[in-house]
């Protein structure tokens, strides 16, 4: 198929029209000349075809949209103005032509700023995609739109795929699909996500996956966690050989650190490789380049990548990072994140004073206090839950969860009892309610059974049964 830029007699819509509605009446056999000579015509030929594509037979919809797939393939800048038609012919066509138009999506949405996507209205066409029985080719595309329209519900189906996949590795189109993947689930995901790609019982990173998730649809967080229980050494080893396989592998960092500790040494031994690659890229020029990009995203990157490096070689420079004051509040969180997996308590420290951004303050408070031995994080949580502004509360209140253990039941109504005024005692109140709905089971049961009869009393007045 060729693009005939210089046609003197380009045809009008009608005669376009035309040639179209022809296609029903051409033999099979000449079909796909036929479609490619239409599209050859230029002008307004593709838009006429995609107009006319949901009114044809199934099987002839198939053809039109695999030349239509073809043509943008080579050419996806002369997409760019079609793409909401493309977009409306997708929701209208037969569902055997989703994997192939969203790849037309895909390829020309790369020549598109991103404000002007508008693409999140077809992440569920990409969901359904991902469960049919489309090329790995095709799908690697449903997934690049699944993180255009941050539809994050698709991430437990993109590790299915990857399990499916990785058995056979040496076909380009299966290692094409997984580095596609990778990156995707960092984007999706984040950090402890592709962790635990490499370890899905690593405590740490379960911790730090329910703390950046927190604001999302936890039934997900459940499913995540239940995929990720289906892997294996053998899979981490892959994963491994693909990040070392990568031309650029710094935002895979982590998970090379969680192999350098796995417990087979097989995979100890592929990480190990991969980080001695990883460090010989790291420089101060690449890093200033990374995290002074002119695309959020890019510093974004760079920020959960350079988590995974020692706090002597990254502290400094995400620090500098969480403190921007003109930086945006999620890329600033996602550098405290970072710092977070450094254990680098004495710059999360520092944070916890930021004047100009109180959230970003309670964020790195609230990792400090993770990072501190139970009982003196708790304390300071504790205080601060009770001290920080009423729209703050969420923020502190989830790191307060995520410390308290059921054990502390007695400790919170203890506090409840020494609050110093009415308010801080309202959200004590508060906070033991969810504390009751959360930690619910037998330790819980235990550890009230353990409380004086005072105490138990005072739990009940608190929490009064409806």
């Amino acid at each position: 198929m060729k693009t005939k830029k210089n046609r003197k007699n380009k045809l009008d819509v009608t005669e376009l029209r035309q040639l179209v509605q022809g296609l029903l009446e051409t033999p099979e056999k000449k079909l796909n000349d036929a479609i490619c000579d239409i599209i050859d015509t230029g002008g307004y030929s593709v838009a006429v075809l995609l107009d006319a594509l949901p009114r044809f037979p199934a099987n002839l919809q198939l053809l039109i949209t695999r030349k239509i797939e073809d043509f943008f393939y080579f050419h996806p800048e002369n997409g760019v103005k079609l793409f909401k038609r493309i977009k409306k012919t997708l929701a209208a066509a037969d569902s055997i032509c989703q994997a192939p138009l969203l790849a037309v999506l895909a390829d020309i949405s790369d020549k598109i700023d991103d404000n002007d996507l508008e693409i999140s209205r077809v992440g569920e066409v990409a969901l359904s995609v991902l469960e049919s029985d489309a090329d790995l080719a095709r799908m690697s595309k449903a997934i690049e739109i699944l993180v255009k329209a941050s539809t994050y519900a698709g991430i437990p189906f993109i590790i299915k795929l990857m399990i499916k996949s990785a058995g056979a590795l040496d076909n380009y189109q299966n290692y094409q699909f997984i580095e596609t993947s990778l990156m995707a689930l960092k984007r999706l995901g984040g950090e402890p996500l592709i962790r635990l790609l490499i370890n899905p019982s690593s405590a740490g990173a379960i911790k730090q996956l329910r703390l950046e998730w927190r604001t999302m649809d936890q039934s997900l967080l459940s499913d995540t966690l239940v995929v990720l229980q289906k892997l294996d050494a053998d899979f981490a080893q892959l994963m491994l050989k693909v990040i070392d396989l990568s031309d650029f592998n710094l935002p895979f960092v982590a998970m090379v650190n969680e192999g350098v500790t796995h417990n087979d040494k097989w995979v100890r031994q592929a990480a190990v490789a991969s980080m001695q690659k990883a460090s010989a890229a790291l420089s101060p020029e690449v890093l200033a380049r990374m995290l002074n990009d002119s695309a959020a995203e890019v510093r974004l990157m760079a920020a959960t990548s350079l988590g995974g490096f020692a706090k002597e070689q990254t502290g400094e420079v995400l620090e500098e990072l969480a403190k921007r004051q003109g930086e945006s509040l999620e890329i600033r969180l996602n550098a405290l994140y970072a710092l977070y997996s450094q254990k680098n308590i004495e710059a999360l420290q520092n944070l916890s004073n930021q004047i100009d951004s109180p959230k970003t303050a309670v964020n790195a408070q609230g990792l400090v206090a993770l990072l501190m031995p139970h009982d003196d994080g708790l304390k300071i949580m504790l205080s601060a839950y009770c001290k920080v502004k009423q729209d703050l509360v969420p923020e502190a209140g989830h790191y307060l969860m995520e410390l308290a253990e059921a054990e502390d039941i007695g400790t919170l109504i203890t506090l409840h009892a020494a609050a110093g005024n009415e308010t801080h005692r309202e959200r004590i109140i508060d906070f033991i309610k969810q504390f009751i709905g959360k930690k619910a089971g037998p330790r819980l049961n235990v550890a009230i059974g353990k409380l004086s009869e005072s105490e138990q009393k005072a739990l009940k007045l608190l929490t009064p049964v409806k």
